[in-house]
């Protein structure tokens, strides 16, 4: 379409977020900052903005982080049985990672009656929990988003590979930018890396 028309004319008002923090990554360095963003009423909190979670001591390997999962599946059933008033979905930056933490999941939750119900009741909303990759989860919105970035240091080195799956491509950020704007309520990302540890080249 931008080839096409002109003048282009982009969408304005964001309505998804409800807190300014989910949005203002994207609003910045994807949008310019001309998205209309409803300011929050409320400061971050546990239960809304962003959050950011460092498993500490976990490896990268066989394109899984085992720790990273189990952090993840931690978080998921206790978010199940303690804040089933939220909607739930989980995000991971490649497919192993996201059969990890299914099978881990699965697991956790069998025979379980509290996330059995869980999962029925935002399954009748259309809500369902979801494990999905990250070039799987365009279109998807819930309240609550856990993110497991996945990559991190090999084993026995403090070396991480500056290759990060389909983001290090030149439209990933089209794909971070899909993944950041999931959230109504909060984002929380489980990370085996610092912030630091990222090398920000051309």
């Amino acid at each position: 379409c931008i080839g096409h028309f002109n003048p282009v004319r982009t969408l304005r008002w964001h309505y998804r977020s409800l807190h300014e923090s989910l949005i203002a990554f994207s609003n910045s360095h994807f949008y310019r900052n001309r998205l209309i963003v409803f300011p929050s009423p409320y400061g971050m909190s546990n239960r809304l903005g962003l959050r950011y979670q460092y498993v500490q001591g976990a490896v990268y390997e066989s394109q899984m982080n085992r720790a990273e999962a189990a952090r993840v599946v931690d978080a998921a059933m206790d978010h199940m049985v303690n804040h089933a008033e939220d909607s739930l979905g989980i995000v991971t930056l490649n497919l192993k990672q996201r059969d990890l933490i299914e099978e881990l999941l699965d697991q956790r939750c069998r025979n379980l009656s509290k996330t059995e119900a869980f999962r029925a009741r935002w399954e009748e909303d259309g809500l369902g929990l979801f494990v999905k990759n990250l070039e799987s989860v365009q279109g998807d919105e819930r309240d609550v988003i856990f993110i497991s970035t996945t990559f991190g240091r090999a084993p026995n080195t403090n070396v991480i590979r500056q290759n990060f799956g389909p983001i290090s491509r030149q439209t990933g950020w089209r794909r971070l930018n899909v993944l950041f704007t999931r959230a109504r309520k909060s984002v929380h990302l489980f990370s085996s890396m610092l912030p630091e540890e990222i090398v920000v080249d051309e």
